[in-house]
């Protein structure tokens, strides 16, 4: 754009000195001065377009909000202002000056001086030409006389020769010159008719003739007739030099005048135009330049703007030209330093970041291979880091939980719930250096964690660190080897005396059959019938710590558990609760014992039912199906009051039952039998009411020693 600035700058100089010099008329540039004018024009429209872009440039970065594009455009109307102001108010008084010089020039004074000055030239000159027919008069004269004589007219002219120029004797008989006198060769003129005539009436007759540019005063004189014929004079002698220049010049300024006069306006167009196309390429040029010095102002900031957006988006690699070596060019290297600078430090940050990722990666990764939850808080309670251990073990995701805090868990959700009581309960404990049991009801199972709190020191935040474990397997498995002893035990001491009471009661009744009045009979029956009967319930429960306290041996078969849940639905088609089974549409072929897997569907399903006749419209639903890991998943609910939050902790250990005839022995026994066979049991409750039992089962046959 600069080289474009030059040239154009330098063809507006040569156009502008051609169009001052082809205005002259005496000029070699004035036959081309349209062609000029062309060029001017098109010199203009190439000025124009450039104007237009960089207008439209303006217009545009103000549109999409370019940082500098306010000052630019600021800056860009000053530098019109300065540039058009000037050129208008000099076209203006130049337009005027060249109206009052022109009309002044023709002025009424210019016009009566040349008359004056042509009439005294034309009274010189014919002073002149009086004084040369005076001369030719003794010419004349003697030819007259000779006219009278016998002998040649001419002869008298060789006498005058040196006096005249050219002397010539024409006779009017013959239309010819009888003598002539004329050294310089000049063209030898004839009178015609007219001519003639007014000779023979006035006797004289004069005229002014210019003759390679010497003016003459020439004329025709009688000179008599001679022979019968009639003769006539014709004298040619020059004007004074002095004199002759004077009336030509004269007369030279007063057709000038005339032309210059008769193209007035022509001529006051003229120079205006002139005068408007070499304003015109002077403003046009001084505004492109304006508005390209305008955006090279703004460009050093519009560079610093640009990377200034980039060191607030994080690239700090931003290096901006210098282009220039004043204040605007220091103050860009300054901003190239602190970029440099933030480089630096952005450099380190990230060396800094990239050991502090790595050794967050191997705190996860040492994390993640713990089988031990780990659970990070800060001050304010919100959750900062867990490991998946701690997913596994609350039995629930807690990604949707990150940042936070435990302290708002509260009614969010019944888990959440759960979840933030467990916490508290822990938390509750740091500084003691002691673990907490606690039970927690998961999703899935309830269960018993054993955690452990500490503070963070304050360096880090003043958090806590919670570590939780799940021991429900240990404490059960503890629980199951108590109360296993206790069932050997019991059994054995209870069943012993069973049969005797019962035989004595028996017997007792034999004995006294017949031998006591009516009322002491039927006290004994009711009596004996009472201990029988107590006895009978006596030997159910020995059989159910029996069961409880042994292991029995399993008898694996390949079974379709839709079929074996088939077959004890069956009996329940015809009691008072509906039960609405959703069985896979495929086979779901489990290594069971037939009897085992029996006794548990029928301990499940009836206690379903029973937890169901509380409702106005008893339901119990199953569902099976293959679940996403490949295992068998069985699903009972009912539509009940479902499980207290005590019976959710505690369903599977002896004796635990909400059912007032129950003996607190059938989910122990179900849930024993359930793990035997590789699966594992689940309690919960649903939403919208009820309970349910969820049990997972292997599909593939495991063999069994």
């Amino acid at each position: 754009m600069r080289r474009f600035l030059l040239i154009a700058a330098i063809c507006a100089v040569v156009l502008l000195y051609g169009l001052t010099a082809a205005t002259g008329s005496t000029s070699s540039l004035a036959d081309y001065f349209w062609w000029i004018v062309a060029f001017s024009a098109m010199l203009l429209l190439v000025l124009s377009a450039v104007l237009a872009r960089y207008v439209i440039l303006l217009l545009k970065d103000r549109r999409d909000g370019v940082f500098g594009s306010q000052i630019a455009k600021r800056l860009s109307g000053m530098f019109t202002l300065v540039a058009v102001l000037p050129g208008v108010f000099l076209f203006g008084v130049s337009a005027q000056f060249i109206n009052g010089t022109i009309n002044s020039w023709f002025g009424n004074d210019t016009h009566e001086a040349l008359e004056r000055s042509l009439n005294l030239s034309k009274s010189a000159l014919n002073l002149a030409a009086d004084n040369a027919l005076g001369n030719a008069v003794p010419v004349q004269i003697d030819l007259i006389g000779a006219a009278s004589l016998p002998g040649d007219m001419g002869r008298v002219l060789e006498h005058y020769a040196g006096s005249f120029t050219q002397l010539s004797l024409y006779n009017a008989a013959s239309g010819k010159i009888e003598k002539s006198i004329n050294p310089h060769k000049l063209d030898q003129p004839f009178p015609d008719k007219a001519r003639w005539e007014k000779i023979q009436q006035a006797g004289s007759v004069r005229d002014l003739e210019s003759i390679g540019g010497v003016l003459y005063a020439q004329g025709w004189l009688s000179a008599g007739t001679h022979n019968g014929r009639d003769y006539a004079l014709f004298f040619r002698q020059p004007i004074p030099k002095d004199v002759a220049e004077d009336a030509v010049l004269i007369e030279k300024a007063r057709a000038k005048y005339a032309e210059l006069s008769y193209s007035k306006k022509g001529l006051q167009t003229f120079f205006l135009a002139t005068l408007l196309i070499a304003s015109l390429l002077s403003i046009f040029l001084a505004l492109v330049m304006a508005l390209y010095f305008a955006r090279r102002f703004v460009e050093p900031v519009l560079s610093l703007a640009e990377g200034a957006k980039a060191v607030a988006q994080g690239d700090f690699s931003q290096t901006r030209p210098v282009l220039r070596n004043d204040e605007f060019g220091r103050l860009t290297k300054l901003f190239n330093h602190m970029t440099e600078q933030l480089s630096i430090a952005k450099e380190a940050d990230e060396r800094n970041r990239r050991r502090e990722e790595a050794a967050r990666h191997y705190l996860e990764c040492v994390l993640e291979g713990l089988t031990t939850g780990v659970v990070v808080f800060d001050e304010q309670g919100r959750l900062k880091t867990f490991n998946k251990a701690a997913e596994q073990i609350l039995g629930m995701p807690l990604t949707p939980l990150w940042g936070s805090s435990r302290h708002g868990w509260h009614g969010v959700s019944a888990q959440q719930s759960l979840l933030a009581e467990v916490f508290a309960a822990i938390g509750a404990a740091a500084g003691t250096d002691k673990p907490v049991q606690v039970e927690y009801a998961a999703p899935d199972d309830a269960k018993i964690l054993l955690g452990k709190a500490t503070v963070l020191p304050e360096d880090n935040g003043n958090g806590v660190v919670m570590v939780i474990d799940d021991i429900t397997v240990l404490i059960r498995a503890q629980k199951e080897a108590a109360w296993g002893e206790v069932a050997k035990r019991l059994a054995h001491e209870i069943r012993n005396p069973l049969t005797p009471i019962q035989l004595s009661a028996e017997r007792l009744a034999w004995k006294l059959d017949g031998k006591l009045d009516e009322q002491d009979a039927q006290i004994l029956a009711r009596s004996t019938e009472t201990i029988v009967k107590q006895v009978a319930a006596l030997k159910e429960m020995v059989e159910a710590f029996r069961n409880y306290a042994r292991s029995p041996s399993l008898k694996l078969e390949n079974q379709d558990l839709n079929a074996l849940i088939g077959d004890v639905l069956a009996l329940y088609e015809a009691g008072p609760c509906r039960f609405a089974a959703e069985l896979a549409g495929e086979p779901l072929m489990v290594a069971a014992d037939t009897t085992a897997m029996r006794q548990v569907l029928h301990n499940i399903f009836k206690n379903a039912a029973e937890a169901a006749e509380e409702a106005d419209m008893p339901e119990v639903r199953v569902k099976s199906e293959t679940g996403q890991d490949g295992r068998i998943v069985l699903t009972v609910c009912d539509n009940g009051k479902g499980f207290g939050r005590e019976m959710l902790h505690n369903a599977f250990e002896p004796y635990v039952t909400d059912k007032p005839a129950g003996t607190g022995l059938g989910l122990p026994v179900v849930k024993k039998i359930i793990e035997e066979h590789g699966g594992r049991i689940s309690l919960s409750n649903q939403d919208a009411g009820g309970a349910c039992v969820r049990i997972i089962l292997p599909k593939t046959v495991e063999t069994y020693a």
